[in-house]
């Protein structure tokens, strides 16, 4: 099994740390997980794992979005928190057609409801988590958490 977690502009500092738990969380259901990420998220990813204890597997947004098709992924988690996040990941899960979870997150509970309208709007068929945050990833660490067990 393959889990793809995309990564959007790392503004956000509840983003990178959540990226590091989601990529350890989907290893131990068994994925073999890749992070798709702008090369900002990448190096802030990386810098938190200075040890390659997670062996992560980091891959560049733009590049795969070209290479990618049907049928490459068994699950996708995407955190939006960014118009262009919403974007980007209705992309994604539209050409891979498969299992999807939104973690939509915004320091603005406006912004969130706006993130998950789009991602509804767009036809997805994603499971959507949404909470209001953005320095603390606790509020997103017990959505994804609750929402994860229906992918296991």
């Amino acid at each position: 099994m393959k889990a793809l977690v995309l990564l959007g502009c790392p503004e956000t500092p509840s983003q990178t740390p959540m990226a590091v738990y989601v990529f350890n969380k989907l290893t131990k259901m068994g994925y073999d997980t890749t992070i798709a990420a702008n090369p900002a998220a990448s190096k802030l990813v990386r810098v938190s794992d200075p040890e390659g204890f997670y062996n992560l597997n980091i891959v560049d947004l733009e590049r795969l979005l070209g290479e990618i098709n049907e049928g490459d992924y068994d699950l996708l988690v995407g955190f939006v928190h960014k118009d262009a996040a919403a974007s980007f990941f209705v992309t994604f899960e539209q050409l891979l057609n498969t299992k999807s979870l939104a973690l939509v997150f915004s320091r603005d509970a406006d912004e969130v409801a706006e993130f998950v309208n789009m991602i509804e709007e767009s036809g997805s068929n994603a499971k959507i988590v949404a909470v209001r945050a953005f320095h603390n990833p606790s509020p997103i660490k017990v959505k994804f958490d609750k929402a994860i067990k229906e992918f296991e």
